[in-house]
């Protein structure tokens, strides 16, 4: 499996830069006329799509870099659309350049530096030549057994990405959890614990801040070590397993209680960067990440089954059925835990607690058809 891990450009100099932006430019530029020529006619990795292009001070190479990533790229948006159901449009890049190894040599360091990446630049035969220092993440990764550096890297005006190549590890024995993301409560697990509660404050501060400021882009810094601090405290030292809900469009849609001002709301809450980062935490650790679907485990009582949405006011949960009281979000996580195990093919129960011991298999046959 591969990681990728971010490094800094801070130690570049100021005429180092201004190359590195200039080759950014015009690469983004070959590449967003291969997706417009590529969106109106289909092409492949070859020669004839490659000579679309004319006129450009790119290499052959990286001409043909353009072309892969371009590729890539429409064909990965024409998949999401077609998977959420909507009509595609066409695609622009704006973020990092995807550089393979004939155009990167990624080098060790010497002296105060760790790591040196000799990049083709647009004069022909001339390197630009970017050092940098290793991360407490890169340095840990490069520290498994096996693990080597990739040849190549994703490249922006400040920063820069490599890649390491590490075996795939068998998951390791221990306890399997279901986790709920939300909102006033950032992650509650199946054992009722409860990590983020500070998490609504950070995404009012977003919600409050004027637009492109730089107070809103402190507080979005704030969010991102907010979630990754959260996601730490989990206990992966533990686990083997780790159950989240596939959460998708919640921030679309005009449904029942998603008005405008739902939406609102709830826009600096950013649940994808939760599940990613979950699942980061979930490859280092050799934690099994199983995503099932979030259909009704905020409703569903987890002792009886009986699914309404009565049975949620806010962030309790009370079953209409048989009484069955808990936290709303902890409730979720239980669900999501059973949704695990069931996929999992594990016939060990969700740990509940007092009456939830309740939620037994009774017919001891129906484990063996």
């Amino acid at each position: 499996m591969q990681r990728a891990i971010k490094l800094t450009l801070k130690y570049v100099t100021g005429k180092k830069r201004r190359a590195i932006n200039a080759l950014l430019s015009r690469y983004r530029s070959a590449v967003n006329f291969y997706i417009r020529s590529l969106w109106q006619t289909p092409g492949a990795l070859d020669k004839a799509t490659k000579a679309r292009l004319q006129g450009t001070e790119l290499s052959s190479r990286y001409l043909s870099n353009a072309l892969k990533q371009a590729l890539e790229t429409v064909s990965a948006t024409k998949k999401s659309a077609r998977v959420l159901g909507v009509k595609a449009s066409c695609p622009r890049l704006a973020g990092a350049a995807t550089l393979a190894g004939t155009l990167v040599k990624v080098e060790k360091g010497e002296g105060s530096f760790d790591v040196v990446i000799r990049l083709s630049g647009l004069v022909p035969r001339k390197l630009i030549t970017i050092p940098t220092k290793a991360t407490a993440v890169l340095n840990s990764w490069l520290a498994r057994k096996d693990a080597v550096l990739v040849q190549g890297c994703g490249l922006s005006e400040n920063k820069l990405i490599v890649w390491v190549e590490v075996p795939d590890e068998e998951p390791k024995e221990g306890e399997v959890i279901g986790v709920d993301i939300g909102k006033n409560k950032l992650i509650s697990d199946s054992d009722g614990n409860h990590y983020g509660r500070e998490f609504s404050k950070i995404c009012n501060k977003i919600r409050r801040s004027k637009r492109k400021s730089k107070a809103r882009y402190r507080h979005f810094d704030e969010r991102e070590n907010y979630i990754n601090f959260v996601v730490n405290q989990l206990p992966w030292d533990k686990l083997s397993c780790i159950g989240v809900e596939d959460l998708c469009d919640l921030k679309r849609g005009k449904q029942k209680k998603r008005g405008k001002s739902f939406r609102k709301a709830l826009a600096p809450w950013t649940y994808r960067r939760v599940l990613d980062r979950i699942g980061h935490k979930a490859q280092e650790n050799r934690v099994r990440l199983v995503a099932v679907p979030p259909a009704y485990t905020s409703q569903k009582c987890p002792a009886c089954s009986k699914v309404t949405s009565e049975n949620r006011k806010g962030e309790h949960f009370q079953c209409v059925r048989c009484g069955y009281g808990n936290d709303a979000d902890t409730v979720g996580a239980l669900n999501v835990l059973a949704r695990t195990l069931d996929t999992l093919g594990s016939l060990q129960s969700p740990r509940l607690k007092g009456r939830e011991a309740a939620v037994v298999i009774n017919d001891y046959s129906m484990l063996n058809c």
